[in-house]
């Protein structure tokens, strides 16, 4: 009896899929051909779905227009006055947009105009606050107006944004230099905590909001997903003491003094508590799900980090981890097949 309700919802599943399927027809071709008749191609006309294309143009003008307009003018009068008034003219922009625009005519210039606005504004904030010793007030500032502009908006985008700008009041970031990039966690410990927690909240809330918020909600948590796994990552290589990012600096004249008698965590103590984590992460989520996948491309991050880290890049490392490498891609494709098997 099982087979047969798995039998009955994939086929349901079918043909849901060919229902949502879309045909091409040359009318024009068909008319001179003699298979259908005119008053035929009209209805099948009627059918047609809008060609968006000369909308998508007409956004990507405006946004482009926007742009210069706005370099224009802060070339003309350079100053962060100039910035903001500009970044509330777009916020501005975008409200009216959302709220008189019909359809999805205007979507992406109102999407444009509030990542534009949200973005300035918080520029605005970092330049204004740039000579203060202290940057966890302007950090804060900017992770407020991300939250706001992406509730507001409804922006998914800006709410990956919202939670980026948390891990910096965390003392989280990334850095650029020629050719390189750079991810730094100051405090892997507090980041895994708050945004294990965040992460948490945000699921379960998706189960008890509407729709409306869902994307936004999921893309939020996903992100604090990844901030959790980045912290595991910094700390499995070189550990953590507790509230460096704060008071090292500020209390301690001799910052060596102070890492001597901060709450040191090893790095042992991360690296075998990701792969708990992430063990635990991949038999309790859905397969194939995003939770899954991403633990699974952690997990083997994890493994590849370690192996050279102690091993180093030597050509005997090299074969051995290749040919590791190869086992667990049979191993995977072996458990996926039977698990294919299995709910046929």
């Amino acid at each position: 009896m099982p087979r047969c309700r798995r039998y009955v919802s994939k086929r349901s599943l079918f043909m849901e899929i060919v229902l949502m399927s879309r045909i091409i027809l040359d009318l024009d071709a068909l008319l001179a051909n003699g298979q259908i008749d005119s008053s035929e191609a009209a209805r099948l006309q009627g059918f047609a779905l809008p060609d968006r294309r000369n909308g998508v143009l007409i956004n990507i003008l405006l946004i482009f227009g926007a742009i210069s307009v706005a370099g224009g003018t802060i070339a003309l009068v350079p100053n962060a006055i100039t910035g903001l008034v500009l970044a509330l003219v777009a916020l501005g922009g975008a409200e009216f947009l959302r709220r008189s625009a019909r359809g999805n005519s205007l979507k992406t210039l109102g999407m444009a105009l509030t990542l534009m606005g949200t973005l300035g504004v918080a520029g605005w904030i970092g330049w204004e606050f740039r000579e203060v010793d202290d940057g966890t007030v302007p950090t804060v500032l900017i992770a407020l107006v991300m939250t706001a502009a992406a509730l507001w908006f409804r922006s998914a985008l800006l709410a990956a944004f919202a939670v980026l700008s948390l891990g910096a009041i965390l003392g989280s970031g990334t850095g650029y230099w020629h050719a390189s990039y750079a991810l730094f966690v100051e405090e892997p410990t507090i980041t895994i905590l708050v945004f294990g927690l965040l992460a948490l909240g945000l699921y379960r809330a998706r189960n008890t909001l509407s729709d409306a918020w869902n994307n936004l909600v999921t893309v939020a948590a996903r992100t604090a997903m990844f901030m959790v796994n980045f912290a595991f990552w910094v700390g499995s290589l070189w550990g953590d003491r507790i509230g460096e990012h704060w008071f090292a600096p500020q209390r301690w004249s001799d910052r060596s003094e102070w890492r001597e008698a901060a709450i040191a965590i090893p790095d042992h103590v991360f690296t075998l508590g990701w792969i708990g984590a992430l063990v635990a992460m991949i038999f309790t989520s859905r397969r194939n799900s995003f939770l899954s996948i991403t633990s699974i491309a952690f997990l083997t991050i994890h493994g590849y980090t370690q192996y050279f880290e102690y091993l180093g890049a030597k050509p005997e490392t090299l074969v051995i981890g290749g040919l590791v490498l190869v086992g667990l891609a049979v191993a995977g494709a072996r458990f996926f097949m039977k698990q294919d098997v299995e709910s046929a």
